[in-house]
């Protein structure tokens, strides 16, 4: 893997949100740049060269201001551009696979009703190659302070958690570790009447679930001296948890699933959930 951030661009209003966020980091931890547009396969199937040569050069104005942005504020970073013509996953995901980070735009715009919604970064987040995908939404996110990661006793939770570890000690705010767990509702199998466990049995699981929070952070400040880190378990569904805690927090981190051609098509509910409800710039750890 090589200190490298790759960067999607694609013309969208959230591009200058996504060049703004990858040089900010790279200023910081000295990662290269490099920005990849892809002119969409469709365009070159229409046989029209005008409309080809049309995108090609829109694609040199998207680079070129996401550029610019970025040596205004890194000018010291090494960057690189690619404008390719294709698949836009399949080639973004191949320049991302020794990448250290994959970082895409999201025109998701916040708010209870927001006048448009981000799809495409949510392909990225399900396909990429074990390499971890930060989803910029065209959120202003100002100087909120802290980190947020959300655990459930995974492998890939732990990971996720690391790298949240990292990106709290680089920014200098709090880690804050969310565990949420709901009390499950079963149905009879004769009768079908749905019932709730009972409020022993719900403090069973509290206490449970506290132990296995414990357990996640064991070792941890010993690894990560000296960080704020705030440990939160709740009853509650963790996409609600977790974006409540994110919408006065500067990141989200959590992790999603996906080993092998067909499991990487898909996401995990909650890191599907969290990407349909952006509420702060969201990395997805596989």
């Amino acid at each position: 893997m090589s200190a490298r951030i790759v960067i999607g661009v694609n013309g969208s209003p959230a591009d200058r949100r996504t060049a703004r966020w990858a040089a900010i980091r790279a200023a910081e931890t000295g990662e290269s740049l490099e920005f990849v547009h892809v002119v969409d396969e469709a365009i070159r199937a229409t046989g029209n060269a005008d409309f080809l040569l049309a995108a090609q050069s829109a694609a040199r104005t998207f680079i070129d201001e996401a550029v610019a942005i970025a040596r205004s504020i890194a000018p010291e970073a090494t960057i690189e551009t690619e404008i390719e013509q294709g698949d836009p996953f399949r080639i973004i995901g191949e320049h991302a696979e020794d990448a250290s980070l994959l970082v895409v735009g999201s025109d998701w715009t916040g708010g209870e009703r927001p006048t448009t919604r981000g799809t495409k970064s949510l392909r990225f987040a399900a396909t990429s190659h074990d390499v971890p995908v930060a989803i910029v939404p065209d959120i202003e996110v100002g100087e909120r302070p802290g980190v947020v990661v959300g655990v459930d006793g995974s492998e890939i939770a732990q990971r996720a958690l690391e790298f949240a570890a990292g990106e709290a000690e680089r920014r200098g705010g709090p880690l804050i570790v969310i565990h949420a767990w709901t009390i499950p509702l079963l149905a009879d199998y004769n009768y079908g009447f749905e019932y709730a466990y009972t409020a022993d049995y719900a403090k069973d699981l509290d206490e449970g679930a506290r132990a296995e929070l414990d357990a996640a952070l064991e070792g941890f400040a010993e690894r990560h001296p000296g960080l704020d880190v705030r440990k939160v378990v709740v009853q509650d569904d963790p996409v609600v948890a977790l974006t409540e805690a994110a919408g006065q927090r500067a990141l989200l981190v959590v992790g999603t699933h996906g080993r092998g051609a067909i499991a990487r098509l898909f996401l995990g509910s909650v890191s599907h959930g969290v990407l349909t409800n952006m509420v702060a710039p969201t990395v997805l750890v596989q």
